[in-house]
């Protein structure tokens, strides 16, 4: 089910002090003027003036970023948790007599789990509050992280893995609410880059402290980390407050002895969810041009990423002879890019986006927002054929490594450009499918390129198996740059109501 109306765009002083955008089922959306058919909550409640100090856009500067960090680590931890298990595969296959393939289902059902928590987990917080959601799920996440640690099989390993990424995985779809709920993110640039970074920085970096800890404790230690950071962030988790603004008023409406609107019908308010998170992400990735394109180019990136987590220590052992410790460090030339696309981001948000803001009164043209993925576009596979012809023993370790920093900065300007052109083209409940989309595709082939990956190294030869990515990455240049001329012919496309110039 889509929307029937176009979003509509504010004017920038509108923008300064109007509600942050939800994904409420029982409201509409303020900011963007879309009519749901169920609107009791927002008809009733709502804030008692633009300078309401219980909307969070009105919070002090330091309660918006406590609101933003917190959900920000947590995203971190969890993504974290997916590849700190990347070093202890060799073990695991040495200590419960499995294969190598056998042994990266540990790996690779937690990425199942991270793309299908969400759809059962997430819309919880539209009744219980984002703080909920986080409270009840880390808990649940660190028990079966428990589970993996002391597995004595890899039947019990690989299970406990998939239920950690279950209920791990809301903490992606909710902590972006949270940011939409405390920022406008059109204007926000620093708040977007965070998500980014949470989302990347984690797989980045599990590998770098998982090398050392598997080296010299063991792969179990892999798990106990995870158990360490997680218990660490339960204490700023209790000083979160609520952000999710039905919610908000909800509570404030019960505390003041107001009459609560009646509830929205079960069954009705069941069938929005399904749609909302399984229905129609799964019809716009078979029907919608826009969301094809954005996702497959976003997902392809993020399972590059996650087939390195093999593909490197295949390189770096073999051909330069590191230990495990020393392999996971090569993982920081990803995380210097990664850092680095984010900067690039806020330098052209500056240059391009907030001109064009401010010249077409708070409407900028959506395509705008593919001046990233324009320079992400080059640097990915500049960093994929740099890494497949130097990675050899004749040529210095560094040089590889070095190679990360280009494709990790292009990863991340990709994936920013899809996130934002798509909150630009659609109503916000239209883009929660269409972000559903962009996550259902993205763990599915992060799930899967581990798997083949060692294989292909082993067929072809690092060179060529890395320039088949390269190549990969080359065809689906154009992407952003199709959209940049003909961005207005393809939303005109659109089964799903996007806007039209």
């Amino acid at each position: 089910m889509s929307s029937t109306t176009a979003p509509s765009k504010v004017s920038p002083s509108a923008l300064e002090k109007s509600d942050p955008p939800s994904t409420d089922l029982s409201r509409s959306s303020s900011t963007a003027g879309e009519h749901e058919p169920s609107q009791p909550l927002a008809a009733v409640l709502d804030w008692d003036s633009p300078d309401d100090p219980d909307n969070p856009w009105n919070w002090s500067m330091g309660k918006r970023w406590l609101g933003t960090v917190v959900p920000g680590a947590l995203c971190l931890l969890v993504t974290f948790t997916a590849s700190v298990y990347a070093a202890s595969v060799y073990e695991v296959s040495a200590e419960f007599n499995v294969s190598i393939t056998t042994a990266l289902l540990g790996l690779s059902m937690y990425v199942v789990g991270l793309g299908l928590g969400p759809m059962f987990s997430a819309p919880l917080s539209e009744i219980y509050g984002r703080k909920m959601v986080y409270f009840v799920n880390l808990p649940i996440f660190m028990l079966f992280t428990l589970g993996a640690g002391r597995a004595k099989n890899m039947a019990t390993l690989a299970i406990c893995r998939a239920f950690a990424g279950i209920f791990g995985g809301p903490a992606l779809a909710v902590s972006a609410g949270s940011f939409v709920d405390i920022w406008d993110l059109k204007t926000s640039g620093a708040a977007v880059t965070v998500q980014a970074l949470a989302t990347f920085m984690g797989p980045s970096l599990g590998p770098v402290v998982g090398g050392y800890l598997v080296e010299n404790k063991g792969w179990r230690w892999s798990m106990w980390i995870v158990l360490i950071l997680g218990s660490a962030l339960m204490v700023p988790l209790a000083l979160l407050e609520e952000s999710y603004k039905p919610v908000i008023l909800k509570r404030r409406a019960l505390r003041r002895g107001q009459q609560l609107p009646p509830k929205p019908d079960p069954k009705t308010a069941l069938k929005m969810i399904f749609t909302i998170t399984l229905t129609r992400p799964t019809m716009m990735l078979i029907k919608e041009p826009i969301v094809q394109a954005v996702a497959l180019y976003s997902s392809f990136a993020f399972a590059v990423l996650f087939g390195f987590f093999e593909a490197y220590p295949f390189v770096f052992q073999r051909e330069y002879g590191l230990s495990l410790g020393e392999t996971g460090l090569s993982f920081l030339g990803i995380a210097v890019g990664l850092c680095g696309g984010c900067i690039i981001y806020l330098i052209q948000d500056r240059l391009f986006y907030l001109p064009a803001f401010k010249r077409h009164n708070g409407s900028p043209p959506p395509e705008v927002r593919m001046i990233p993925a324009m320079i992400g576009s080059a640097l990915m596979p500049l960093g994929l054929f740099w890494f497949a012809w130097t990675a050899k023993k004749e040529i210095h370790w560094i040089v590889p490594i070095l190679a990360g920093a280009p494709f990790g900065a292009g990863l991340v300007l990709v994936f920013l450009s899809a996130v934002m052109y798509i909150l630009e083209v659609y109503t916000p409940l239209v883009a929660a499918s269409a972000f559903a989309s962009l996550g259902l595709l993205r763990y599915v082939l992060a799930m899967a390129f581990p798997l083949f990956t060692v294989r292909m190294f082993n067929d072809l030869g690092i060179a060529w198996a890395t320039s088949v990515f390269g190549f990969v990455a080359l065809a689906m240049m154009p992407i952003p740059w199709v959209f940049q001329k003909w961005g207005p012919q393809i939303r005109s496309m659109s089964r799903f109501d996007a806007l039209r110039d």
